[in-house]
């Protein structure tokens, strides 16, 4: 027996969709074997118009890699964000930031510059 989603994507808008909510208001539609719900009536008008179109892009949507929750590598690029404005990128990946702060206190060079939005914030 296969689960039924609570919440599925609308193939049309991309928005998250409560598919018992959906049903109750006859947002819902068969295609070629599978249910599709909809956020609103020109969702479901515009699926009925090109359903193959976006059969389709849901399809590459429910097969397209998930994140993982794993840091990026470390390549040229982060290391040209991490010299440029290491704050902004401590806001985003603080365990990159730590790992390439670690990284210049063991070659015993000194602590990055400040970064790109901290002098524009003295300036301003």
């Amino acid at each position: 027996m296969q689960d039924t989603p609570t919440k599925v994507i609308d193939p049309v808008c991309g928005m998250t969709v409560d598919v018992a909510r959906a049903a109750d208001n006859g947002l819902t539609l068969e295609h070629e074997g599978r249910t599709y719900a909809f956020c609103g009536s020109g969702c479901m008008r515009a699926f009925r118009e090109e359903p193959d179109v976006y059969a389709a892009k849901a399809q590459a949507a429910a097969e397209a890699p998930k994140p993982t929750g794993a840091l990026p590598v470390i390549d040229e690029g982060m290391r040209r964000w991490y010299e440029s404005c290491s704050c902004c990128l401590g806001d985003t990946y603080p365990e990159i930031k730590a790992q390439l702060d670690a990284e210049r206190a063991a070659a015993a060079l000194a602590p990055v510059a400040p970064g790109i939005c901290e002098v524009a914030e003295t300036v301003g």
